[in-house]
């Protein structure tokens, strides 16, 4: 919302971030700053606004409503000490917080449709003057008849990376770190190929590219293939497989998984993969390197 007049005043609010606030009705923080000026001691505003999401699959959602909230725009100060650029007397700042209850059906309607990516908020704001505080020339008549109202509508980006951290907080999301050896300290150059492939594969995942990071994973998965340390036709009973050799068939596992969007047989032939496969994928290649690996070390 631009800095305009708005009654005896002007007011502008900028939305900064997001956040999210956890419990039985999970709830969206809108975080913003609120300047005014030129208002009389005890203006009142009331703020509320109405969210969607935009640059999503079938283009956009309505999320809901947020709670109203009231700010004092101006108030009697009492400084005790002196400030080098003092503001102009009537000129306060507010940091806003507006909430929005997201119910988990909302939760997941959005989660399927943003498919890991980037998307914005357009967030239509409604800001009700409800007392223009004391006056500081005589008010007309028709003040006390009128009740001024200002909307405005804003666009909020939100990168993946930020919404992770908003699931995180509703408990709907869980990050599980998976550190695997730096291919720069290893003699081994396929070891560095096993590495890149898996880096190029999570970035693809960032870039919502999920047919390009099952490329870059099962490329990964064929070296560890020939970097597995089993010599030996694996037993069809999988209780006979010693743990080298239960590795050794999660490689394989992951690879038919990875191998999928390859083959046209009936029961994969319409396979396409979204984030959650392409996510499995890429974090079981990553974890089954690190195996490998250390095995390779003993």
């Amino acid at each position: 919302m631009d800095s305009g007049l708005f009654g005896e005043g002007s007011i502008r609010l900028d939305w900064t971030d997001v956040d999210g606030f956890p419990g039985l009705t999970p709830q969206l923080i809108l975080k913003g700053e609120l300047t005014a000026k030129g208002y009389g001691v005890g203006a009142v505003v009331q703020i509320t606004a109405e969210v969607t999401a935009w640059d999503i699959v079938r283009t956009h959602a309505f999320l809901g409503t947020t709670a109203p909230r009231s700010y004092v725009l101006n108030w009697i100060d009492n400084y005790s000490y002196v400030q080098p650029n003092p503001a102009p007397k009537d000129e306060k700042t507010w940091n806003v917080e507006l909430k929005l209850p997201m119910a988990p059906s909302v939760i997941e309607g959005l989660e399927e449709r943003r498919q890991g990516k980037d998307f914005s908020l357009k967030i239509d704001t409604t800001v009700l003057l409800v007392d223009d505080g004391e006056p500081k020339r005589p008010r007309t008549q028709s003040y006390y008849a009128t009740h001024p109202v200002r909307g405005s509508q804003d666009q909020f980006r939100i990168d993946q990376h930020k919404w992770a951290t908003v699931l995180e907080r509703w408990e709907r999301g869980a990050g599980i770190p998976i550190l695997v050896p730096l291919a720069a300290l290893e003699p081994n150059a396929d070891r560095a190929d096993v590495i890149r492939h898996i880096k190029s594969a999570r970035q693809k995942i960032d870039g919502a590219d999920y047919l390009g990071s099952f490329t870059e994973a099962r490329l990964s998965l064929e070296l560890l293939r020939k970097l597995s340390p089993v010599t030996v036709s694996l037993p069809r009973d999988p209780k006979s497989r010693d743990p080298l050799q239960r590795i050794h068939g999660v490689i394989d596992a992951l690879h038919s998984l990875g191998s999928a969007t390859l083959h046209t047989d009936p029961p994969i032939k319409d396979f396409v993969p979204m984030r959650a496969d392409a996510v499995a994928l890429v974090a079981g290649t990553a974890s089954v390197a690190q195996q490998v690996f250390a095995w390779l070390d003993r």
